[in-house]
């Protein structure tokens, strides 16, 4: 005769745990897959009022006599003040060369206006070029560098028109800028580059700033 084993009964069902690990499993396969959609998702579109007084220098800093506008693109798809900066300082520069950069809606929101340290504190740009020609557009020249690549795709028209908009404020409050003075990286005497791309029309932000100025 067999001696019954001991602790014998009836065997536990795992399928309770197995289900609890499954659940816990598609909650943090559901929270992973938000986080990331959240970090990857588009930044959206700025429609923030674009106003003097908003972006003004200081009292205690004079405005510079500024004389041209001039319109860049980045020649990327991304692109934000702080990683142009940072590109920049590695060419040995001391900082971003232009004055503002309006976001194509990647890694800046659609039409943001961000203005760097050489607009706050109204200094000389690094954007035009290194030549003797180009001096002058260095220094008394608004670097406006619209994120992306103009090459090959034309800018979102609302970028285009925040651009639009930010050049006719700027043209409203200094009076040494008018449109005659918007000018292509191009069109810089002495410089020979495609920038801000052939599917930036300049022609066009111009007459869209002087529609802007006579309203």
């Amino acid at each position: 005769m067999k001696t019954p084993l001991a602790n014998s009964g009836p065997t536990p069902d795992p399928a309770p745990e197995r289900r609890t690990q499954i659940v816990v499993l598609v909650v943090l396969a559901a929270l992973l897959g938000a986080l990331t959609w959240w970090s990857l998702r588009p930044p959206g579109r700025s429609e923030a009022l674009i106003a003097w007084a908003d972006f003004a220098p200081p009292e205690s800093t004079a405005v510079r006599p500024w004389t041209w506008l001039v319109i860049h693109h980045s020649g990327a798809r991304t692109g934000t003040v702080a990683t142009i900066d940072a590109w920049h300082r590695k060419r040995g520069w001391d900082g971003i060369g232009y004055h503002v950069v309006v976001g194509n809606g990647v890694d800046m929101a659609l039409g943001e206006i961000a203005f760097t340290f050489r607009w706050r504190l109204q200094r000389e740009g690094a954007h035009a070029g290194s030549g003797q020609q180009q001096h002058p557009y260095n220094e008394l020249g608004i670097g406006v560098c619209l994120i992306g690549n103009f090459d090959a795709a034309a800018p979102d028209p609302w970028q285009l028109d925040r651009t639009a908009d930010l050049c006719a404020e700027l043209i409203r409050h200094v009076p040494t800028l008018s449109v005659g003075r918007i000018v292509a990286h191009g069109e810089v005497p002495g410089k020979q580059t495609s920038c801000p791309g052939s599917q930036l029309d300049v022609e066009r932000l111009r007459l869209m700033v002087r529609q802007r100025l006579e309203r």
